[in-house]
């Protein structure tokens, strides 16, 4: 059994049709690039999995279970630290997480801190845009979770610290997990992408395992990603 399995889900905003009728299914221990314009519906994807998305049609099952309460208990959505107070202090983020989650890590937070160059009695209001990018990706990845959604990781933020958040997802996400990423910096998550998703018109243009398909189109990932979409 696939670890996530979507089936003739379709999903509409007002009177515009997000995607429609989409089909896919991912398995654990993979790290997973999901890839379209602005638009596509990558987002939406990534809320229809976490739980957050209401008045969709079709069947989504995380590990077996119809998506909702009890599967949020398996998802981990990237944090946002803005949903706190500004002079909240990085500990009592961790702490917060900690109390509302049973399967949260604050061992492994705390190294992840440490990894990060990340000190617990920072406050948030004094924090970069890239520190906060980690920060929240601290509280993602410190749960014990079957899938890990991580929704533009890399948007805004600069070289120094985008290469850190990629090492860390490498680095510090369950083994046998799955880690789903959407971003428009393709490229750099290359090295550590398994497999390749792009969006395209509301519907998956292309599914592969990369190294397959790169040696097939003989390109990288951004050569993939353009040739799909200007089919």
């Amino acid at each position: 059994m696939s670890l996530i399995e979507v089936k003739n889900v379709s999903y509409r905003k007002g009177q515009t049709t997000i995607i429609e009728n989409l089909d896919f299914s991912l398995e654990g221990g993979k790290i997973v690039a999901l890839l379209g314009e602005n638009g596509s519906g990558k987002t939406t994807i990534m809320r229809l999995l976490g739980g957050l998305a209401l008045n969709w049609k079709g069947s989504i099952h995380i590990d077996g279970i119809p998506v909702g309460p009890k599967t949020k208990e398996t998802v981990s959505y990237l944090a946002n630290p803005d949903d706190f107070a500004s002079d909240s202090q990085i500990q009592q983020v961790l702490n917060f997480y900690a109390d509302f989650y049973d399967n949260f890590d604050i061992g492994k937070a705390q190294q992840l801190l440490g990894f990060m160059n990340l000190e617990p009695t920072d406050k948030l209001k004094g924090l970069s845009r890239g520190n906060r990018e980690k920060l929240a990706l601290v509280a993602t990845l410190s749960r014990k979770a079957k899938v890990y959604l991580l929704d533009e990781p890399l948007s805004g933020i600069d070289l120094m610290a985008r290469e850190k958040i990629i090492e860390s997802m490498l680095r510090w996400f369950e083994e046998d997990s799955l880690l789903l990423i959407t971003t428009h910096q393709i490229t750099e998550i290359e090295n550590i992408t398994d497999e390749v998703m792009i969006l395209k018109d509301g519907q998956i243009a292309l599914q592969a395992d990369l190294e397959t398909v790169r040696e097939k189109q003989q390109t990288g990932l951004e050569g993939i990603y353009r040739r799909v979409l200007t089919k």
